[in-house]
């Protein structure tokens, strides 16, 4: 299947009118890699029977995320919407793949945001070309979304901060090589960059999941764990305020990866329901079946509308905390539908083959990473009512 499509390329001429032909052909290139490179592969990721490590090089090697960072480090210098396209290009490809790529760039993006010019000029070249890879550690065994009750502890001494601690359910732990963290210090919530070699860093046994079973999850353990004061991001006790920053950018990022798994998803239902024969004819001529891929469609194209706009909010300075959690909110609970919807096109099949449910798998897990819909409820509305005033 084409990754890239004309749907695509008619949204890059409405939202970038000047620039659509360049940024397609970023596009439509990263597209045909991950159609011929990840898109096969992505059924023995979820088996366990390949590595992401390899093809995420590979990926990095094709600029994915060189595309939103300024060109005086490397990046491509694009809009922040043709990232978020490229994400959604990945998450059809393989949702694990997406997600490991979507927090990797959320610590870039961190850095760019809050990190000092030394801290950049050494880490940011590196991430964005893939030569190192990133990890965001916020949420802990006890505290996610509630992150002000966050127990891991920065005490500062003789020139370097002292982490104890630990954090839970953090993506590509154990195999990155950079890590930001998120520690409580004398004056509140603080952000530190680690190093994988930091001594006191130490890395729980693999999570088992329902889903995203490409991406390495671990629990992230710091015992005594020294970092140089230089290692601190931005002002101490400014944490939780980088960390909200951090997120209202990824929550685009993964209202564009469930639209992509809900474009597989839907892909795969339309050629079956026109492929499957009940009664005499194709069940794509029954009514009730029409109703579901119609309605995925319709979801599919709102989706992809919501974070588009939130990106181009994001992109001209504007506060886009709502309209990213909207985005969200809609896509990753429109995603789990589409999924579900499949499965009961492919009736049977759809139950008992991984190449289908693996979608609805991978897709349940974002109504709860990068906020809850509950809380990201209470933001939109919250935000919605302080506009209103």
């Amino acid at each position: 299947m084409a990754i890239y499509t004309a749907e695509h390329k008619q949204l890059m001429q409405m939202f970038h009118p000047t620039k659509h032909q360049e940024y397609s052909e970023v596009l439509s290139s990263l597209g045909s890699f991950m159609e011929k490179e990840i898109l096969p592969l992505s059924p023995k990721l979820d088996a366990g029977e390949a590595s992401l490590a390899g093809p995420r090089s590979a990926l990095f090697g094709q600029g994915m995320s060189l595309i939103p960072f300024p060109t005086k480090y490397g990046g491509l210098g694009l809009p922040f919407s043709v990232y978020a396209t490229a994400v959604e290009l990945l998450g059809t490809a393989d949702a694990s793949m997406a997600l490991s790529v979507e927090i990797h760039n959320a610590v870039a993006e961190g850095l760019l945001k809050f990190g000092t010019e030394a801290q950049r000029e050494r880490h940011l070249a590196p991430i964005i070309s893939g030569r190192k890879l990133a990890s965001f550690a916020l949420t802990e065994p006890a505290s996610g979304s509630d992150a002000g009750t966050m127990a891991t502890s920065a005490e500062k001494r003789a020139g370097e901060y002292s982490i104890n601690g630990s954090k839970m359910f953090i993506t590509n732990a154990g195999e990155a090589d950079i890590y930001l963290v998120f520690a409580k210090t004398s004056k509140g919530p603080s952000c530190f960059l680690l190093e994988s070699s930091s001594p006191g860093l130490k890395f729980g046994a693999e999570l088992k999941k329902l889903g995203m079973r490409g991406s390495k999850t671990r629990e992230v353990i710091f015992s005594d764990c020294r970092v140089p004061e230089g290692n601190l991001v931005g002002e101490e006790g400014r944490g939780a305020d980088y960390a909200k920053e951090i997120l209202h950018g990824a929550r685009i990022v993964v209202a564009a990866l469930n639209v992509g798994i809900s474009q597989l998803a839907y892909g795969k239902a339309l050629a079956y329901a026109r492929q499957r024969r009940a009664f005499g004819r194709p069940i794509a001529d029954f009514q009730l079946v029409r109703e579901k891929l119609a309605d995925t469609k319709i979801g599919i194209n709102a989706g992809r509308l919501l974070y588009l706009y939130a990106s181009r909010i994001k992109e001209m300075g504007g506060d886009y905390a709502s309209e990213a959690s909207q985005a969200k909110v809609y896509a990753t609970e429109m995603s789990l539908k589409a999924c579900d919807d499949a499965i009961q096109i492919h009736g049977g099949y759809g139950y008992t083959t991984d190449d289908l449910h693996r979608h609805w798998r991978d897709a349940r897990l974002l109504t709860i990473g990068e906020g809850t819909s509950e809380v990201l409820r209470m933001l939109i509305s919250r935000r919605e009512l302080a506009r209103s005033q």
